[in-house]
């Protein structure tokens, strides 16, 4: 819910949705985890899901991931922000802000 108050990342739409980014450690047909997720209007999440993800995100020029961060440590939701703290402790955590 705190995510789909947000504007679209990409052009400020206020119609959202919370775009999870599936690269960021998902198996195939797995849902990420809560705290890798973006604004996007349904526009540019539909985008998203037509094309090679991490291209999509090259194209606008943003790091999804660091963003989704931003995102989850501002959250009001207490395990939310938790779930970031113990990522960070992981030494992969490193290679999703590799671009």
């Amino acid at each position: 819910m705190y995510i789909a108050n947000k504007p679209c990342l990409i052009c400020g739409g206020i119609d959202v949705q919370a775009a999870h980014i599936r690269y960021a450690g998902a198996g195939i047909g797995q849902k990420p985890c809560d705290i890798f997720t973006t604004p996007l209007c349904l526009e540019h999440h539909r985008e998203q899901h037509t094309m090679n993800e991490k291209m999509f995100w090259l194209l606008y020029k943003i790091n999804p991931i660091a963003r989704a961060m931003c995102f989850a440590l501002e959250s009001p939701d207490k395990k939310i922000r938790q779930t970031v703290y113990e990522h960070f402790k992981e030494e992969n955590f490193k290679k999703f802000f590799e671009l």
